[in-house]
């Protein structure tokens, strides 16, 4: 009669001299190879590679969102500033004003140190916002540059079109 190895509070025993040789040489080797502490802390150790690693990349994934979205919000206000430059009666302090205000408006904390020019000729206006996105991982601050153009609205006459 073959028995199985007796649990005694949760701990294995060895099994009862019943049970077949080759049953016992598999228990030993399987103690054995709990008992060797040639893998003990391996986790541990992985793991402490690993973890900075992985916040390392979540940093970078969340500095790139960060990016992306002060980039979004000098675009918007990049539009707003050239729709007000590029009007019939309008100037370029009416689209630096509309600028600045559009960022205040959109993202006073995404945009770091903006810098809104305006420049308008006969034909064309350009708009360049700079700035500096805010630093999740230390050190890292992006640069965010956005310049529109387009051409200046003027009023033809209807026998000149």
């Amino acid at each position: 009669m073959k028995t199985a190895a007796v649990c005694d509070g949760g701990r294995r025993t060895r099994p009862t001299a019943a049970t077949s040789p080759a049953s016992d040489a598999g228990w030993t080797l399987r103690r054995r190879r709990v008992r060797s502490g040639s893998e003990r802390g391996a986790a541990t150790a992985e793991l402490v590679v690993a973890m900075p690693l992985l916040l390392l990349l979540l940093g970078l994934i969340i500095q790139g969102a960060v990016w992306f979205h002060a980039a979004h919000v000098a675009q918007a206000a990049a539009d707003r500033a050239l729709d007000a430059a590029r009007g019939y009666p309008a100037s370029a302090v009416a689209g630096q004003e509309r600028g600045q205000a559009s960022i205040a408006a959109l993202g006073p904390n995404i945009l770091l140190d903006p810098q809104v020019t305006v420049v308008r000729t006969a034909t064309q206006v350009e708009v360049r916002i700079t700035a500096r996105t805010p630093s999740v991982l230390p050190g890292v601050s992006l640069p965010v540059t956005v310049v529109r153009t387009a051409p200046v609205e003027a009023f033809v006459p209807g026998n000149q079109r």
